[in-house]
């Protein structure tokens, strides 16, 4: 049985490597904050939310992003039922600590192991026998196809004969009426060519006994205190029952290993029920974005915010309003601490949530995959720095140049400001222009206004210029306008409000 509640034609791969910049996607747009809303707490939970943004800041797939928003929508519409499937799932997977088998411990002796596998397979049965009765009550009201593949499979793989054969097989392999083997002699007599038969289970009644002509039986008895002949039995059953103790083994795998994966790949709904409950408490709006295909220059937003924020405030924060379709670069300048960097990472993270096939924290979202998501951002000092921090910059911008493709979108927030105006103006515009020449779509913050000038003279229909607003009075309303460039990032207001107003 398969799972795919992730992806249309293939399983979640939890071991799968992330993309190259992953870390500074991570570290830039402020992940942890995501996960750890994500997961409440829950270990595993917080892996399997990791791994899959991981994957998320790579290449998009229309086709896994349509799939999982479909599935995240019956999610949506019943999260009791999607939580009640995950928490039958983790019982299972549980209840094999109550078998000594479970874990892996006497390997050495096959007919513990069998009579372990055993009793475990039971039990698995029987939590797949829920399982089953859930997919029953719940088919007819889901309609993503990866759940009704999901309850589908369950429904056909593990029907009722499913379980009347399975119970057969249990019972056969607990040899209530002893073990039948049978084997040749080898060489010096030893026994070779162990057989296990099937029928040794079954038992005649004493009438069938007793009016069944037999053959003659010859009969060894053990005496009750000979440990020695005691012990040589018990390895002469083993050597028999060895090949079906190894494929027990081998078939509890199999069931746990399902459990496994379907723990995972229901986790990504639970976890995403969890994001989704706290942000909608702090009064942030969401919505599944509409997914446009890659290069189509395509980005509206109505009401898009910064879902780390929120979580880090207790509150929703200020939103914004984007209309960029058609652009491929959008510029953000203006009075500083007035929402610029909270704006970059908003739009970051909503495109890595889209990526993934979450909602965004917006009221309306259009956006287009991208073939990656890459950032750029100041980082404060580092005494371990072997050279200055503007050759940091430059390394790191490498890095990102020898991996970033067509179609990618390019998040810098601050770069190049390390250095003077002038120089930091010219390697911005260079890098910016190589890139846009390259398909890779561009969002910036950036306070050098040389930069932010020759920006906005850079194909000037395909530019959006945003302005961070300051009030008349020096105050900030965290808001963004579409508007040209000021000389000024009105720093003195910083000065006034910590150190007060200059006397004459």
């Amino acid at each position: 049985m398969k799972a795919h509640l992730l992806f249309p034609d293939r399983d979640f791969d939890p071991k799968a490597e992330p993309p190259a910049q992953w870390t500074e996607v991570a570290q830039d747009l402020e992940v942890q904050t995501l996960l750890a809303a994500m997961a409440e707490g829950d270990a595993f939970l917080l892996d399997v939310a990791a791994r899959t943004l991981m994957a998320a800041s790579g290449a998009g797939d229309a086709r896994v992003v349509a799939y999982r928003q479909a599935a995240l929508r019956d999610a949506l519409d019943h999260p009791a039922q999607v939580r009640a499937l995950y928490d039958s799932v983790v019982e299972a997977i549980d209840s094999r600590k109550k078998h000594l088998f479970g874990l892996g411990l006497f390997g050495r002796y096959p007919s513990f192991n069998l009579r372990g596998a055993v009793e475990l397979l039971q039990t698995f049965v029987q939590h797949l026998r829920r399982l089953r009765q859930q997919a029953d009550s719940l088919a007819g009201t889901f309609h993503s196809e990866a759940f009704g593949t999901l309850f589908s499979s369950l429904q056909r793989d593990i029907g009722d004969d499913y379980f009347e054969l399975v119970q057969t097989h249990l019972e056969t392999l607990r040899f209530r009426h002893g073990v039948l083997l049978s084997a040749g002699l080898g060489p010096g007599n030893a026994g070779s060519g162990y057989v296990l038969h099937a029928g040794s289970g079954s038992r005649p009644g004493w009438l069938a006994r007793l009016l069944h002509q037999t053959p003659p039986q010859y009969t060894f008895r053990l005496a009750d205190r000979d440990e020695a002949g005691a012990q040589a039995l018990s390895e002469l059953v083993d050597r028999g029952i060895n090949d079906v103790a190894s494929a027990m083994a081998q078939a509890t795998d199999h069931v746990l290993s399902f459990f496994e994966l379907l723990r995972a790949e229901l986790g990504f709904y639970v976890a995403c029920l969890n994001l989704h409950h706290r942000l909608t408490d702090l009064g942030v709006t969401v919505c599944l974005p509409q997914v446009q295909a890659m290069g189509s220059l395509q980005l509206a937003a109505k009401t898009l915010s910064d879902p780390t924020l929120a979580l880090t405030l207790g509150r929703a924060p200020v939103s914004n309003d984007v209309a960029a379709q058609g652009k491929s670069l959008v510029a953000v300048t203006g009075a500083n601490q007035g929402g610029k960097s909270t704006f970059l990472r908003s739009l970051g993270l909503a495109q890595l949530m889209l990526h993934v096939g979450m909602f965004v924290a917006a009221q309306d979202y259009a956006g287009e995959l991208a073939s990656g998501l890459f950032t750029h951002y100041k980082r404060e000092e580092d005494a371990e720095l072997q050279g200055g921090k503007l050759d940091e910059e430059l390394a790191r911008m490498r890095t990102i140049a020898q991996r970033i493709r067509p179609g990618a979108l390019w998040l810098s927030n601050e770069s190049f400001a390390s250095t003077n105006e002038r120089e930091g103006s010219e390697l911005l515009l260079q890098v910016v222009d190589a890139l846009r020449q390259r398909g890779i779509k561009v969002a910036l913050v950036t306070h050098l206004f040389e930069a932010a000038r020759g920006l906005q003279q850079m194909q000037p229909d395909q530019v959006l210029m945003l302005r961070a607003e300051r009030r008349d009075d020096g105050t900030r309303s965290f808001k963004l306008e579409a508007g040209e460039v000021l000389q000024t990032s009105f720093g003195a207001d910083l000065y006034a409000e910590v150190f007060g107003s200059a006397q004459a």
